[in-house]
């Protein structure tokens, strides 16, 4: 029933009604605009951010660093600039959105009386192509103070000869109808995939891998595989985190362009400057030994022993799982960190000393130290020492080298023992809990030195699995010093 207006109430109250409502929205914008004032001001006016600039292992490309220690809003953002305009524009502009945003809402909070700190954290990876380009992979994860952060993501894919980027409607040469078969390919692979299961929102799925170019925007070419990224709550539930789906480029070689159609026969770049794997070691390294040099240690225990290490942290979210899991199993392990992650989570790096592990160096940036001066090595190096003994008391006593890429130069600088392995799991390549055990179970023996990395969700997850099998095998979990005692 639609209810008369009272034959009472003169104009003028309408006309007050309208006034009110008009000053209403006056001030709500009003408000708006002083929240996003404020929180310019509040950036204008606190510390200023630390910035660096630094080369990357890739020619043409540069690696800028901001952090900012702010107590209420700290950030630490790390992105790739180069010489090309268009492409420093676009990485900007997400850059400066991510921030923006974070800068507001933490301003928001403080407004309305919350105390809790928030975070962000952006990094990037870069994955080459025998294409000659370059996929890179913008990783944002923000804190605003509630119950759960969030991850998303930012990929552009990169010719750095051509100064072209590519976009994934350049793969299939433009033809919308080869997008059916990559739909397909995805919703299968989100089916099957073990990480997603029971955690897939059905209708939100289907709607993101419908066959349009913006349902696929978000992609990396890596070796033979073309990776989608899915930001959290896209596709599947808040358990499920940040998807990552990986489709064989031999499953599209009909719909794909060259050069983007799997070729087995052309040699792989370099590989990436934030992940790390057994093949990362290639000839292009510029390796000049033949031998394995006697202060390189890749476990050959008497006793059955295995050695678990995990690179690239600390991070957040991931290191404490994997060191709950290594408690429950009372099991040592040895954690090769990144200085510029050590710096932003100092208390993480302690808390992995206090639990009775081995703290190991993996340079500040990532940097492959084969491309690299010794004044260069030596500030990678040293730094790292320095900010993992400020944040735990202690300095670290072994030390990896990105992609496990070495050569004598580097040695005679080095003064900590260089550790590699022998048991390469390729979590950051499969990205799936099951498959953790599946690597570990084909490749490990007495004295093994196992390489993982805590930065993986999947491999905290999937982490357990593999300490319940190597205990029925009878192996002691040491840490890699442990080793020759």
């Amino acid at each position: 029933m639609t209810k008369s207006r009272n034959k009472q109430r003169g104009p003028w109250i309408d006309v007050a009604c309208i006034g009110i409502i008009a000053l209403l929205s006056i001030s709500l914008i009003f408000l708006s605009y002083s929240t996003k004032s404020n929180a310019k001001q509040t950036t204008n006016n606190r510390n200023a951010p630390e910035i660096t600039k630094e080369e990357s292992a890739f020619p043409g490309i540069l690696i800028k660093t901001e952090v900012s220690n702010d107590e209420y809003s700290p950030y630490s953002i790390q992105y790739p600039q180069s010489k090309v305009e268009s492409f420093n524009v676009q990485i900007k502009k997400y850059i400066d959105e991510q921030l923006d945003t974070y800068l507001i809402a933490m301003q928001e909070n403080k407004r309305i009386g919350s105390k809790t700190p928030g975070e962000l954290n952006i990094a990037f990876e870069i994955f080459p192509h025998t294409s000659g380009s370059y996929s890179f992979v913008m990783i944002t994860g923000t804190y605003l103070g509630g119950a759960n952060g969030y991850t998303n993501f930012k990929t552009i894919h990169f010719h750095t000869e051509s100064e072209e980027i590519i976009k994934v409607d350049d793969l299939f040469g433009h033809d919308e109808s080869k997008l059916a078969k990559l739909s397909s390919l995805v919703r299968d692979s989100i089916k099957n995939d073990p990480s997603l299961k029971d955690r897939v929102l059905e209708e939100e799925m289907m709607l993101a891998t419908e066959p349009k170019w913006s349902n696929f925007e978000k992609f990396a070419l890596i070796e033979d595989t073309l990776v989608l990224y899915f930001d959290e709550y896209e596709i599947a539930s808040g358990a499920a985190g940040a998807p990552i789906i990986a489709v064989p480029l031999a499953e599209l070689t009909e719909q794909l362009v060259a050069p983007y159609k799997p070729d087995n026969s052309v040699e792989l770049l370099p590989k990436p400057p934030v992940e790390e794997g057994s093949e990362d070691i290639e000839e292009d390294n510029n390796s000049s030994e033949t031998e394995t040099p006697v202060d390189i240690q890749i476990g050959n225990a008497k006793t059955k022993q295995v050695a678990l290490t995990f690179d690239d942290g600390p991070d957040p979210k991931v290191t404490p799982k994997i060191l709950a899991t290594l408690a429950k199993y009372d099991a040592k392990a040895t954690f090769f960190m990144l200085g510029s992650r050590v710096e932003f989570y100092p208390e993480i790096a302690n808390d992995v000393l206090e639990a009775g592990h081995e703290l190991g160096n993996h340079t500040w940036t990532h940097a492959n130290l084969t491309n690299m001066a010794s004044e260069e090595i030596t500030e990678e190096v040293s730094r790292t020492n320095n900010i993992i003994e400020q944040a735990t008391g202690q300095a670290p006593t072994v030390f990896r080298p990105p992609y496990g890429a070495f050569n004598d130069d580097m040695l005679n600088i080095l003064s900590l023992p260089v550790i590699l392995w022998d048991v390469d799991t390729l979590d950051w390549k499969h990205r799936d809990a099951s498959q953790l055990l599946a690597s570990v179970k084909s490749s490990v023996h007495d004295g093994s030195t196992v390489l993982m990395h805590d930065i993986h969700l999947s491999t905290a997850e999937g982490l357990e699995n593999v300490l319940a099998f190597l205990k029925s095998e009878g192996y002691i979990f040491v840490t890699v010093s442990e080793l020759d005692e």
